[in-house]
């Protein structure tokens, strides 16, 4: 690792903003962006895509005491202190598109899965997680399934409300790895306590703000902005999404009419817990409620499909 990065480094945050896709990442990273002293980029997948894999190779080889592979020349410290030099040296390349920067800024929102991992090879790093209604993200993700997104979405509900528990999940719980750690709602992002929310983002990172620049960097980053040219955002050439398609409306509640009575209920019975948690009031699904028909089908399915293909396995294995 370049010599220079040691010292830099020390005063330097690296802050990673998390969450279930189709949450508001991006609106959030755009308006975290907006200040002078933050450096960032599009998602890197620097963990997800690339560290996550070294990672697991390496747990696999030491799980099955293997006689071949890297545990043969190197430690786990040692294996470990270079995944950290390639995670910093990317940093790095980031932080030095902006020499003012003390804030290094990553959004990658699947990184929500791999808290462990960055705070292991970053122990100080920042995580800011997001969360927005499940019902407004299943509509945003079955929407994208059928577009841009279906090389990575689901078109189903079920499928959908699975992974914003699980992703939802993940994300809480990093707070129980690190103090270093902010969870907001999109919903409050986008309501009156948006400046106050945005203030306090900016001060516990250290960085200077005032109300004046926090109502410019706000109204710079309006959606129907952001999706028209982004006229006024900075860095926007850098930070634009690749396909103008992958923002909506932004709007809070738009899901009410874009999702029937059965596909909510669906939705608000598999995130009961966490939809309670989180504030978010159940429209249709009350405490005690029967599990909807359709998901009861969908299970049965399910275990009939799972049944059929072990049968299929076994007849195989036995010719």
């Amino acid at each position: 690792m370049p010599e220079r990065c040691g010292a830099e480094q020390a005063n330097t945050k690296h802050v990673f903003v998390v969450g279930c896709p189709r949450s508001g990442t991006t609106w959030l990273h755009l308006l975290l962006a907006q200040h002078s002293q933050v450096a960032t980029t599009r998602e890197t997948h620097l963990f997800d895509g690339y560290l996550a894999r070294l990672d697991q190779t390496w747990q696999s080889y030491k799980s099955r005491q293997a006689t071949v592979g890297l545990t043969l020349l190197l430690s786990e410290q040692e294996f470990y202190d270079l995944c950290r030099n390639f995670a910093m040296e990317a940093l790095q390349k980031l932080a030095a598109r902006n020499e003012g920067a003390t804030v290094i800024l990553e959004k990658t929102p699947q990184h929500v899965r791999y808290a462990p991992l960055i705070l292991k090879l970053i122990p100080g790093a920042y995580f800011i997680h997001i969360v927005r209604d499940p019902r407004s993200v299943v509509s945003s993700l079955r929407a994208a399934a059928q577009d841009w997104g279906r090389s990575w979405a689901f078109s189903g509900v079920r499928n959908n409300s699975e992974l914003w528990h699980s992703e939802v999940s993940a994300g809480h719980q990093i707070s129980e790895l690190t103090p270093n750690f902010r969870e907001l709602r999109f919903e409050d992002l986008k309501g009156e306590r948006a400046p106050e929310i945005l203030k306090d983002l900016f001060t516990w990172l250290g960085l200077p703000a005032d109300a004046q620049f926090i109502d410019n960097a706000l109204e710079a980053c309006r959606i129907d902005n952001v999706r028209e040219g982004g006229q006024g955002i900075r860095s926007y050439g850098d930070l634009k999404p690749r396909d103008p398609d992958s923002l909506r409306k932004g709007v809070v509640d738009s899901w009410k009419d874009e999702l029937s009575s059965r596909q909510i209920r669906i939705i608000e019975y598999i995130n009961s817990d966490l939809m309670k948690a989180f504030g978010y009031e159940s429209a249709l699904m009350k405490n005690g409620s029967a599990k909807p028909f359709r998901l009861v089908l969908a299970e049965l399915f399910d275990r009939v499909d799972w049944r059929a293909r072990t049968s299929l396995e076994k007849l195989r294995n036995s010719l």
